[in-house]
C-alpha cells in the first residue's frame, strides 16, 4: 500500500523543525506534493539547525586535540564544511530530503532519477541543489 501525501507532509513538517522561514517552508512542502503526484514520494530530513546542532555536525570526522591528544570521530564522515552560523540550514533556508519507498518505510539515500527529478521540481520552486555544487556535495 502506497504511503499517504499527508503522512509525507506530517513527517517533513516534524523534520524541518519550528525554526523555518515560512516561504521555505511551504515551497519545501509544495516539493513534496509535486513529486508525489508524479509517483515519487519524497520526505523532507532537515530543515532548521541550531547552531549546537550545526557544531555536531560540522565535528563529525573532524579530528581533535586536547592537552596534546589526538581524538577522533573518522567513523563518520564529514558531512559539511560549514561551521555553526555558517550554514543556511542555522536560519531556517535550506532544506534536506529523501526518496521514500512507497510503502512509506525505507528511506533510499541513492541519487537516481527519482531523486534528481525532486532536485529539478526544488529548483523550480527556487531552491539550490547541493548536487549541483562544483565543491562540497
Amino acid at each position: 500500500m502506497k504511503v499517504a501525501l499527508q503522512t509525507l507532509l506530517d513527517r517533513s513538517v516534524k523534520k524541518m523543525g519550528k525554526g523555518m522561514n515560512p516561504v521555505v517552508k511551504a515551497s519545501a512542502l509544495e516539493m513534496v506534493e509535486r513529486a508525489y503526484t508524479e509517483g515519487i514520494t519524497v520526505q523532507i530530513s532537515a530543515g532548521h539547525r541550531s547552531l549546537e546542532d550545526q557544531a555536531a555536525l560540522y565535528g563529525q570526522g573532524r579530528v581533535y586535540s586536547y592537552n596534546g591528544k589526538n581524538y577522533s570521530n573518522l567513523a563518520k564522515l564529514i558531512v559539511t564544511n560549514a561551521k555553526p552560523g555558517q550554514s543556511y540550514h542555522n536560519f531556517g533556508l535550506a532544506i534536506d530530503f529523501f526518496i521514500v519507498s512507497d510503502d512509506g518505510k525505507r528511506a533510499i539515500w541513492t541519487v537516481n532519477s527519482k531523486w534528481k527529478r525532486v532536485a529539478d521540481i526544488g529548483k523550480e520552486l527556487g531552491f539550490k541543489w547541493g548536487g549541483d555544487w562544483s565543491s562540497f556535495k
